[in-house]
């Protein structure tokens, strides 16, 4: 990302996408529409704490968006341009997808709600890439039982990965022309012309050519560190809010986190360098 210049982006740019949905409320709820197959009214953007920081961040920079429509469903809307790998050759989007979930709860938890009003969630990636193979345009995913696949676990939270490398499943024309536009850069209907138009209308900002150039930075300096202190941060955040929240030590929290060796090592250094 950090080798494409800002006059280049487009809309499968994860940066310009975020951009472009926060600045035209329109044409995200077209799209959010499309994408749940029903007709939404009204939506809202919502801030939540900094801590929910994706790959790259840098001075509160980015790259998801979080919504919420007339009935109170949360939304959490991002592109997705590179099937991340981990340490353990397993892509880490399935663990993106918990890591979001817990973090966007605990954010609603903390403002007073108990856990029996938490809104219904629903977690979006549109891929530049197919994660599964199976060339559907979306996969959907809620928690079932294993035993009794009919049971399904009502705690209204739904994964919905889009591939923009589709070829069957149940999507409408305007999601089709949508996933098409992605992949070729091509407008093909009203709508992602309309797009188009928003991508120019951004790109003409100067506060967000300064934060892509920023993010860019940050980005740079973290390859040659090797771990970013954005997520170094991040990894912080999330584990000191667990110890409260829940009354664990670190290791606990580290362990319910899933945390990998490097990201241990990293709040290790935090807590020596902040002693």
């Amino acid at each position: 990302m950090t080798e494409t210049k800002f006059e280049d982006l487009k809309i499968s740019n994860e940066f310009m996408f975020k951009e472009v949905m926060k600045s035209n409320k329109e044409l995200c709820k077209r799209l959010v529409s499309s994408i749940m197959q029903q007709e939404i009214e009204d939506i809202v953007y919502i801030e939540t704490e900094k801590m929910l920081q994706p790959y790259y961040d840098s001075r509160g920079i980015r790259l998801d968006v979080i919504l919420a429509d007339e009935n109170h469903t949360k939304y959490n809307l991002e592109m997705q341009a590179k099937n991340v790998i981990g340490d353990t050759e397993e892509p880490l989007l399935p663990k993106r997808t918990r890591y979001y979930q817990s973090v966007i709860d605990m954010d609603m938890l903390k403002k007073g709600q108990d856990f029996d009003e938490l809104d219904p969630l629903v977690l979006i990636f549109i891929c530049t890439f197919d994660l599964f193979n199976e060339g559907r345009y979306v996969y959907t995913f809620k928690s079932r039982c294993l035993e009794n696949l009919e049971l399904e676990l009502a705690n209204d939270v739904t994964v919905k990965l889009i591939n923009a490398k589709g070829k069957h499943g149940e999507a409408n024309t305007l999601l089709k022309n949508f996933l098409q536009y992605v992949m070729t850069n091509e407008p093909v209907d009203e709508f992602t012309e309309d797009i188009t138009r928003q991508i120019v209308a951004v790109k003409k900002d100067p506060i967000v050519r300064r934060d892509f150039m920023v993010l860019a930075t940050r980005i740079k300096d973290a390859k040659r560190e090797g771990f970013a202190e954005g997520e170094a941060s991040q990894v912080v955040s999330m584990i000191n809010r667990k110890m409260q929240l829940k009354n664990m030590t670190c290791e606990e929290a580290m362990d319910d986190l899933d945390c990998t060796p490097k990201e241990r090592q990293a709040y290790y250094d935090y807590v020596v360098k902040n002693r």
